[in-house]
């Protein structure tokens, strides 16, 4: 088999929809692997749809909603060549598994070497560019530092926070994701261990996926949601600045950097949140902030 596509889904509308978009895909020599959240209503189980099977009985010890540890069931499980990684709740072109695979053979024959390759994000169905790709981890600023093609075609980069990745079976299976970080960093961290690990990443500009994620509130737009994400992205981020950290970029980090992205969440949560909200969200953002030092 060509290609396994790993899908996590809590089995909603969502999986309704990305089924739809796989089942009209001219290319068809492919696998789908949803690894299923404990959320999953069985009345949402296909048993009828061709090529796909579910991961449902190996994710009774996963908490809910660890992502990174649904998509380490998922690479495990493939047995495709190639392993594209979807959320879904994102939708694509009837070419686009084919077209992917076309681009990567023909970006192999530049690099001479396996690689990653990632499309363009897309908000929704619109001209707005979600994510492009991110050039490097700024610790003074404690943030990765996002950057735009242009009017290149294609370029290397050493993040992506999003999991639309594409590359032969063994990099991802070599490199899996990291099941102590989640919300935000999960897919930073995966990329990132990638580049280490010495497989290049390449973004390309015309190659497009689209993320039809819910509309939000300003609050969730701001990363920091309920008292539960708020923790959780002050959390992964102090644990993947330890994890990379250099001599170098601890001095950054403690001199600006620590403070950056505490200030930065506790602001927009005085902005956004409701006055009941207030106090919670910042107890939770100063709590994980300081527990890992």
């Amino acid at each position: 088999m060509k290609l396994s596509v790993i899908i996590p889904t809590r089995g909603d509308q969502n999986m309704q929809n990305i089924i739809t978009c796989l089942n009209r895909q001219s290319y068809k020599d492919f696998e789908v692997i949803f690894v299923v959240d404990k959320k999953l209503d069985t009345g949402h189980k296909m048993h009828d749809m061709w090529n796909i099977h579910y991961i449902t009985n190996l994710t009774h010890n996963i908490p809910h909603n660890n992502a990174s540890a649904l998509r380490n069931l998922g690479i495990k499980e493939a047995r495709g060549e190639f392993v594209q990684l979807m959320d879904d709740d994102e939708q694509f072109d009837t070419d686009y598994l084919g077209k992917s695979l076309l681009l990567w053979n023909h970006y192999y024959t530049k690099l001479h070497k396996d690689f990653v390759l990632t499309p363009t994000l897309m908000y929704r169905k619109t001209w707005e560019i979600q994510n492009q790709w991110f050039s490097h981890f700024n610790y003074f600023i404690s943030r990765p530092i996002p950057q735009r093609l242009w009017s290149k075609q294609w370029g290397y980069i050493q993040m992506y926070s999003w999991n639309s990745l594409l590359a032969p079976a063994h990099i991802f299976k070599e490199n899996l994701f990291d099941e102590q970080l989640d919300f935000v960093y999960e897919d930073l961290d995966f990329s990132y261990r990638i580049y280490h690990a010495g497989h290049p990443i390449i973004v390309l500009r015309d190659l497009k996926i689209y993320h039809m994620e819910r509309y939000k509130t300003q609050l969730e737009k701001a990363r920091v949601g309920n008292a539960d994400s708020a923790y959780r992205k002050a959390k992964h981020r102090m644990v993947f600045v330890k994890k990379y950290w250099s001599f170098f970029q601890k001095i950054q980090f403690y001199v600006l950097g620590f403070w950056a992205q505490p200030l930065r969440l506790i602001a927009k949560i005085l902005f956004y949140a409701k006055w009941n909200q207030k106090w919670l969200l910042i107890k939770q953002v100063i709590k994980w902030t300081f527990s890992l030092l």
